[in-house]
């Protein structure tokens, strides 16, 4: 999602508390202009997003993007976005080093996905990763395909 996007969303009303920032390689500009603005959930998936994203919105609120196994061979759409679950316990330990909060994980499939056990599979590596310490169950299943993406929010507090 870039800054245009985050506008746009904000001009239709959506309230800054229900807009989650899952852009990748996020600019200054666009971490500065969601602290402005309220939108606190943002998705990171490394450390240097996350040292980014501590120095420019300390108040942020972080999903984990996991990386779920590729769901049909071949498909471009398929690839993995995201950290391993091994990365996911650094980064948690290193949020809290920072004083970030983490409240939840947020997994990306592909929307050309037919295996019904990809999904079973991301909500089990989600479980893992609550497990490691995660303050909030948040849990953000994202379908992607390159004309629309939706994104299935569950709450579980």
């Amino acid at each position: 999602m870039y800054l245009s996007e985050l506008e746009l969303v904000q001009s239709h009303g959506i309230p800054s508390e229900d807009i989650i920032y899952s852009g990748v390689c996020k600019q200054v500009s666009q971490i500065k202009y969601a602290a402005k603005n309220g939108i606190d959930l943002l998705v990171c998936d490394n450390e240097a997003e996350l040292r980014k994203i501590t120095r420019y919105h300390p108040n942020a609120k972080l999903l984990l993007q996991v990386s779920t196994e590729a769901s049909s061979q071949g498909d471009e759409m398929s690839m993995a976005f995201g950290c391993s679950l091994k990365d996911c316990r650094r980064l948690l330990e290193k949020a809290k080093e920072l004083g970030v909060q983490v409240v939840g994980v947020r997994s990306h499939i592909s929307s050309s996905c037919e295996d019904d056990q990809v999904y079973v599979h991301a909500i089990s590596d989600a479980r893992c990763v609550f497990d490691m310490g995660v303050s909030k169950y948040i849990i953000v299943v994202a379908l992607f395909s390159p004309v629309t993406s939706i994104s299935l929010l569950c709450n579980t507090h």
